[in-house]
């Protein structure tokens, strides 16, 4: 049977880890001078490479002749290792998560190594444990025996008590930049003689989004569907992207305020099959790189996109205000997530392109010249007053409130999409007796919050940038919304089209 990419190419040394150099040159300088902590905390986005990294430590750790901190590869101990054995315990805690699995593991843990010097617990997915199995596990990650060496891996490090995370040696992998990862794909498509062009590089590479076992994965699909000769076209079948002419004529169409081709534009997107939550993601990422651009930035890593490209990505962001482009990239960014929700999500992301046209600048017209009478000197040009700018009064943010902003944004990194939505209706945020209290006027997003398991998380997430906090409540404020308010909304929507009754 034919091995998937992502498995016929998990690195089996630290020199084949992909973009994690800090942590393999801190791993293997502990190898060299023998200086091994009992227990290490791997944290990190999935895919890359915490869990392989960890096998590989294993086994380095027990091999008699390691070459630059890798495992030989060669040895008894590396032969032995590289099969099933006793000495590299692989756990998952997704499965094995109760107290019953710790206690265990603590039994186990007594008995020494059978081939190498040290007996290793890989833990994956750690953050799945039950409170009571991570009290279980506290002792012995505390003061394990000297054969013993524990590694933690997990991808929600918040979860994580802090007394566990105080016993380990924290490693956190981050994501990879674009051009690594077309490097790496290079490499993996030459070793299996896969014919691909660069814009089909950069496209499986920016979908793979900083993972390389996604990557990898989706590397397998498109090779398999285009029998090993991948085009762009292709690829974009497969992945689901949008051709950046799409984006390009819907940006065209905003500029000349064009409504009658947007609307085009935007069918002819969604008419190649297109997901509108990807096109509303690409559009995003297509309006950050014009905001770089008009901001100055020069560097192709940085801006994400094909050297060839940058000039119609100049030509583009002239058209365009550097204001308005600021406000395109919040409005799509902000929408994204509201759009996996949204009953009509093509009405949601048309809407969004309609205020952009409403506020797209007018190129002003130029000035007619002057005739110029023989020996007649040029009538000056009228001096026109300088608007008076008003003056607005900045409001004075509270410390509470500036901790509240933390949270929200700390929030976006989790998958908690129901909760996040319902945390943005909170409009007033205090702090009585160390318990973070949270006002809102939305009944559903109240039953949200006020969920036990709920609020232990916002309580865990909040005591990152306040210690003191110890509880937290959520307040439903009923009487907040008067009637009068719900009118004036109503009228503003529909402006004169509803009356009331009085």
């Amino acid at each position: 049977m034919n091995l998937a990419l992502y498995r016929e190419f998990r690195p089996k040394n630290f020199d084949e880890v992909v973009g994690q150099d800090f942590i393999i040159k801190t791993l293997k300088n502990q190898i060299k001078t023998d200086r091994l902590t009992h227990a290490y905390l791997f944290c990190g986005p999935r895919g890359t490479g915490k869990t392989s990294t960890a096998k590989i430590f294993a086994r380095a750790v027990n091999c008699t002749h390691s070459q630059d901190g890798n495992p030989c590869g060669v040895c008894a101990e590396c032969v032995a290792l590289s099969e099933a054995n006793t000495d590299i315990v692989e756990i998952d805690a997704a499965s094995n998560n109760r107290v019953e699995e710790i206690r265990d593991l603590r039994e186990k843990v007594n008995f020494p190594p059978l081939i190498g010097k040290y007996k290793v617990y890989i833990i994956d997915e750690v953050h799945m444990l039950t409170d009571s199995a991570f009290n279980a596990l506290l002792k012995t990650l505390e003061e394990p025996p000297k054969h013993i060496i524990f590694i933690l891996a997990t991808t929600e490090i918040h979860k994580l008590p802090a007394t566990i995370l105080s016993r380990c040696t924290r490693f956190d992998f981050k994501l990879l930049p674009i051009n690594v990862l077309v490097e790496h794909l290079k490499s993996v498509f030459s070793k299996k003689n896969v014919s691909c062009d660069e814009k089909s590089l950069y496209a499986i590479a920016r979908a793979g989004e900083g993972s390389v076992r996604d990557m990898l994965s989706i590397a397998d699909s498109v090779a398999s569907f285009c029998d090993y000769n991948i085009t762009i076209e292709q690829c974009e079948k497969v992945i689901g992207l949008s051709n950046k002419d799409n984006i390009k004529n819907i940006l065209l169409s905003i500029a000349n305020k064009d409504v009658s081709n947007l609307f085009l534009s935007i069918k002819s997107a969604l008419g190649m099959g297109k997901n509108i939550q990807v096109l509303c993601k690409e559009m995003a990422d297509y309006i950050k790189n014009l905001v770089m651009i008009k901001s100055g930035v020069g560097d192709y890593s940085i801006l994400d996109i094909l050297p060839g490209e940058y000039a119609q990505y100049v030509d583009i962001s002239k058209l365009f205000d550097i204001n308005l482009l600021k406000r395109a990239f919040s409005k799509f960014a902000a929408i994204e997530l509201d759009l996996k929700y949204s009953l009509n999500p093509e009405n949601l992301f048309e809407s969004a392109c309609l205020e952009l046209v409403d506020s797209a600048a007018v190129v002003p017209p130029k000035p007619a010249e002057q005739k110029i009478e023989p020996n007649q000197p040029p009538k000056p040009a009228p001096v026109q007053p300088a608007p008076v700018q008003p003056v607005e009064q900045e409001k004075e943010v509270t410390e509470i409130e500036r901790m509240w902003g933390n949270v929200l944004i700390k929030f976006k990194e989790y998958n908690m999409f129901a909760l996040i939505n319902a945390l943005r209706s909170v409009n007033k945020v205090e702090e009585q007796a160390h318990k973070l209290i949270l006002h809102t006027n939305d009944l559903s997003s109240f039953e949200t919050i006020d969920n036990p398991e709920r609020i232990e998380v916002i309580l865990k997430t909040a005591k990152l940038f306040d210690d003191s906090l110890t509880a937290v409540e959520a307040v439903y404020d009923k009487d907040n919304a008067s009637t009068q308010d719900v009118k004036d909304n109503l009228k503003q929507v529909f402006k004169s089209k509803i009356k009331f009754k009085e």
